[in-house]
């Protein structure tokens, strides 16, 4: 199989602080809004793997906050790129949507001191 990521990948095992499906009244915060528990996987400029018990589907609009090893707390809106069963969990793509300068800056060095 042909890779198709376009951005440097690097592990990272840290937790998933938040990550909230937006309900109708996206972007805003909504009652009908859904908060899942995950752990991440990777991470790149460009998105972000975790793990998670339940599926979200794609396209689906999220909310995820996670610290990097250095202490900086990412705060970004992503979709949801794809979703894929593995060993009774789901393995979610997270792509980055307006990261502020900064954040993309902190990820970038984050993956290059690591990968």
């Amino acid at each position: 199989m042909e890779e198709q990521r376009k951005a440097r990948r690097a592990p990272f095992s840290g937790r998933i602080e938040q990550l909230v499906r937006h309900g109708s009244d996206y972007p805003r915060m909504a009652r009908d809004d859904e908060y899942f528990e995950a752990q991440a996987i990777n991470i790149s400029r460009r998105g972000l793997a975790c793990s998670c018990a339940a599926s979200i589907e794609p396209l689906s609009h999220v909310f995820v906050a996670f610290t990097l090893d250095e202490g900086r707390t990412i705060k970004a809106d992503c979709y949801v790129a794809h979703a894929n069963a593995e060993g009774g969990k789901y393995v979610l793509g997270l792509s980055f949507e307006g990261l502020s300068p900064e954040d993309d800056e902190a990820i970038e060095a984050y993956v290059a001191s690591r990968a």
